[in-house]
């Protein structure tokens, strides 16, 4: 697998990093772009590069705003939903001229996984999307002091939208494999922190997201934790059934934490993605 890196221009003409991975040889059949989580960053997209790549597939990640390379002067913090949705219209842009004809699939976990809804919401031409554990109801766990997320005041968000809050996840909940697991907790990259407004917006879109499910009609293959103790699966499964999109498909894995992607049993999650995959090239 070759990895490389680069940058990309985003919203506002920003200078944003993001990484890529190819398969060692052989034609590309398909382009994936990959979409970290909260507090995380696009180095945690190695393990399901490995994967794809294996199976000819390119994959391309970029830190998002707020996070590790991208994170600027305010760690944990987005101005708005829609500056990231412009970065990844503008590194969509990017992609599509290097995978000229080949087609280019979206992938995001948790916030990542919001994301990636919410432009295939916005974008029905979309070849496809496939989430794991999407980011449609807000954090069951955190620590903010005695508050959650969505008992941020509006007043807080007006007077101090850069305000930073712990945002600590038990690094216990994300997998139970305890090599990955050692990784995150010893990752110096992750920020456990989000700012009022960072907050503010996603409580706002994942909301969007949910109410605006039926707009959805590009092919999309949803993935849920069925022990997901970080997002609420419910939401998952509301959003799911609102979606009008006559190719769609959710698959519940009963016995696994958060990241799917990063779980003891992945074998199976990434063998059902690459079926998938492979039935809409």
């Amino acid at each position: 697998m070759k990895n490389e890196t680069g940058y990309f221009e985003g919203r506002e003409l920003k200078k944003l990093f993001y990484q890529w991975w190819l398969p060692e040889s052989g034609e590309i059949r398909a382009y994936i772009i990959a979409i970290h989580g909260w507090g995380s960053h696009s180095d945690r997209m190695k393990i399901p590069a490995e994967y794809f790549t294996g199976k000819g597939y390119a994959v391309y990640s970029f830190d998002l705003r707020g996070h590790f390379r991208n994170a600027s002067d305010m760690l944990g913090h987005i101005d708005s939903m829609d500056h990231i949705q412009k970065d990844l219209v503008l590194f969509m842009d990017v992609i599509k001229e290097i995978a000229k004809d080949k087609k280019i699939f979206l992938m995001g976990h948790s916030f990542g996984g919001l994301i990636s809804l919410i432009y295939a919401i916005n974008h029905p031409t979309l070849d496809g999307v496939l989430v794991s554990s999407p980011l449609l109801g807000m954090f069951m766990k955190l620590s903010m002091g005695k508050k959650v997320i969505k008992s941020i005041s509006k007043t807080l968000v007006k007077l101090a939208p850069n305000k930073v809050l712990n945002n600590i996840i038990d690094q216990n909940q994300l997998t139970s494999d305890l090599k990955i697991l050692k990784q995150h907790i010893a990752d110096k990259h992750r920020i456990e922190v989000i700012s009022a407004k960072s907050a503010s917006e996603i409580d706002t879109y994942s909301k969007w997201a949910v109410e605006n499910a039926s707009q959805l009609i590009c092919p999309v293959l949803i993935m849920q934790a069925g022990k997901d103790k970080i997002v609420d699966k419910e939401k998952t499964k509301e959003f799911f059934n609102k979606v009008e999109s006559k190719d769609k498909t959710y698959r519940e894995y009963p016995d696994f934490l958060h990241e799917l992607w990063n779980e003891k049993g992945r074998a199976q999650v990434y063998q059902d993605m690459y079926v998938w995959l492979e039935k809409h090239l």
